[in-house]
């Protein structure tokens, strides 16, 4: 399988999006768009050759000065990481609305950008419309850690990570090695109490090392260019009271002493914010597809050969494809092969293999294609991405769950590690899960195993188009609902919610659970 070729430009950068959450919940809200105005007409209009930038394709040199002026509806230009764009004949394409993108307009809109969850990269959306660089932004770009054997290309090579270093609100974390007959060991201290070894993504070709931590909000990156060879047989061991990540690399050949770890290679020793930093996406072969219901199928995936890649729990990847010449992204939450202990794969704790529930919309730019994929077929998967805490989970003693379609994928590995993987966990666990149709009930046969074969767990199907047949609750998500399933606070009772779907019905769980008195400590919203 193709490795990870560090000297190939980067495929497009696709930084990480906002998720919602209980603390910062800026609104989507999509409009109708006009007949011939969809995601693909808007490729289709990028391809036919007509000039969008405004400035006959001109590339220019634009100051804040000159971008101020271009601030009306009919003259739109806006700067994302320092390019400007004509918006002009985009607006009435997006799916916020003119008025949102207009706030934008005439400024740098890379804040804004970056508040809104995007599943397009800016730089191929927009494309077709780029006016030239932002005098004020910095230029200074050198180097890439490209897309692990993709033959994609991006003609304005980015970066993995941001030169910017962050402000230091974490502390650099510092590192150090040393070796035994069999092994090397690089030792790395986070200071971060409270570390996973999930945070840890090992990618390798040959001698070529990176490793990826995850510091709270924060990424450490490690690149290096090994003296000797080793085997894909990694370890990673965490101490969680005082952050100390230890990486095993085992010797290809045993008993040879190591004169020095190796050469630093591009962004070797790199700090940085985590949603500042680029991603690359590593092609991974589909090894299995299951249906899961009429639209949705399960994926099981390999990561590459010398990739270790453990996704944390409510953590999700992106999978990118390139539509009509456009680089398109969705992400999508890790689940599990099953919800029933005896069905679980050991090559997901190692690392290896990814599993995807994914929802195929025959009009769906993505998914459309995903839904084609088969046994030997490759999709581009990127880094780990994620906000959830999983101290969050752990201290809980009541887990309440309102999942809405897809949504319910986050709670699938929530609801396995508190009810089947942790023997000894006393939590009680409330799912409510929200579908249009009966045939829309994703796993209902493995849930309601759960709830018959654990007093801990219930589940309450609710349905807003049922058939005739069917008996349980119906409608949509309201107050009442929410008040019903919220255990009251008391000494012994600490809750935590946790809401997925579309976005208006996540932000209404949300809303209610905060009228009802829930403290945002205890609410999380995943993306939908």
């Amino acid at each position: 399988m193709a490795g990870l070729n560090l000297s190939a430009p980067q495929f497009p950068a696709s930084n990480s999006a906002q998720r919602i959450s209980a603390t910062l919940t800026p609104e989507r809200k999509k409009v109708a768009l006009k007949p011939g105005h969809s995601l693909m007409d808007w490729i289709r209009l990028g391809r036919s050759g007509q000039d969008l930038t405004s400035v006959g394709g001109k590339v220019l040199e634009v100051s804040l000065e000159d971008l101020a002026k271009h601030n009306k509806q009919d003259d739109a230009w806006i700067a994302i990481r320092g390019k400007v764009y004509n918006i002009t004949p985009y607006l009435e394409f997006h799916s916020g609305g003119i008025d949102e993108l207009m706030r934008g307009a005439g400024i740098d809109g890379t804040q804004l950008f970056d508040e809104i969850h995007k599943w397009v990269n800016a730089e191929t959306m927009l494309e077709k419309c780029y006016v030239g660089t932002l005098k004020s932004a910095i230029a200074s770009r050198k180097g890439s850690l490209s897309s692990r054997g993709s033959n994609k290309s991006n003609t304005a090579a980015t970066n993995l990570l941001k030169l910017t270093p962050p402000p230091q609100v974490v502390e650099k974390p510092k590192y150090e090695w040393y070796q035994n007959t069999k092994c090397v060991i690089i030792v790395v201290y986070t200071m971060t109490r409270g570390m996973q070894s999930e945070m840890v993504t090992i990618d390798r070709e040959g001698r070529d090392l990176r490793v990826t931590i995850l510091i709270e909000d924060y990424t450490f990156l490690m690149h290096i260019e090994l003296s000797q060879l080793v085997t894909s047989d990694y370890n990673v061991r965490v101490d969680k009271e005082f952050g100390k990540v230890e990486i095993v690399l085992p010797k290809d050949v045993p008993d040879i002493q190591w004169g020095s770890l190796g050469s630093d290679l591009d962004h070797h020793n790199c700090f940085v914010k985590t949603a500042e930093r680029d991603k690359i996406f590593r092609p991974c072969k589909v090894l299995s597809v299951e249906s899961v219901s009429h639209d949705t199928k399960l994926f099981c995936v390999a990561l590459p050969e010398g990739t270790r890649m453990c996704v944390p729990l409510g953590y999700h990847v992106r999978i990118s494809h390139r539509v009509s010449g456009m680089d398109i992204d969705r992400c999508y939450t890790v689940v599990l092969p099953s919800l029933r202990a005896g069905c679980q794969d050991d090559r997901v704790s190692d690392g290896s293999v990814l599993y995807l529930m994914i929802k195929v919309y025959q009009d769906g730019a993505l998914s459309s294609w995903i839904g084609t994929l088969s046994p030997g077929d490759v999709m581009e998967v990127s880094d780990i991405e994620g906000s959830f805490r999983r101290v969050s989970l752990d201290t809980c003693t009541h887990l309440v769950l309102f999942a809405a379609g897809t949504g319910f994928t986050p709670m699938v590995r929530l609801i396995y590690e508190s009810l089947v993987a942790d023997t000894s966990c006393k939590r009680q666990v409330k799912l409510l899960f929200f579908n249009k149709k009966h045939g829309d009930i994703f796993w209902k046969d493995q849930l309601d195993e759960l709830a018959a074969a654990n007093n801990r767990f219930s589940v309450t199907y609710i349905l807003s188009e049922p058939d005739e047949d069917w008996d349980g609750p119906m409608g949509r998500v309201n107050k009442d609902l929410v008040k019903d399933h919220i255990p009251t606070v008391n000494d012994g009772i600490r809750r935590l919610l946790c809401a997925c779907g579309p976005i208006l019905f996540t932000k209404e769980v949300i809303r209610l659970a905060k009228e009802l008195g829930c403290e945002k400590d205890h609410i999380h919203a995943f993306e939908g």
